[in-house]
């Protein structure tokens, strides 16, 4: 399978996991936390939960040899796109969690 490609959803599978890991804790220090601010840290890891799933899914068949047409993909373009397209959504899932971090008063 292309290295560009292996490396390309490695890189983008571990900036999903290393934003998900550094997600605030609303609860952590027991504080009352605005029910709003809980909602978007919940959808945020969620978010990111479906994308590392998807991102381990496409490793996994990768690595047990499953051509790009059997996982649906035209070309290496096509995959390439892909994970360009999903970079682009965890560097705002990103962005999303530290504004929220920051309004928890934590640091990330």
């Amino acid at each position: 399978m292309d290295t560009e490609l292996q490396a390309e959803l490695d890189a983008c599978l571990g900036a999903a996991e290393k934003v998900l890991d550094g997600l605030p804790e609303p609860l952590s220090d027991g504080a009352k936390v605005d029910p709003a601010v809980r909602a978007r840290i919940q959808w945020i890891q969620r978010q990111l939960s479906n994308m590392t799933a998807k991102l381990k899914a496409m490793q996994e068949d990768m690595e047990a040899g499953v051509s790009l047409n059997e996982m649906g993909f035209a070309d290496p373009q096509e995959m390439l796109d892909l994970l360009n397209d999903m970079s682009i959504q965890i560097a705002q899932l990103k962005a999303m969690s530290l504004a929220l971090g920051r309004s928890l008063g934590h640091g990330l």
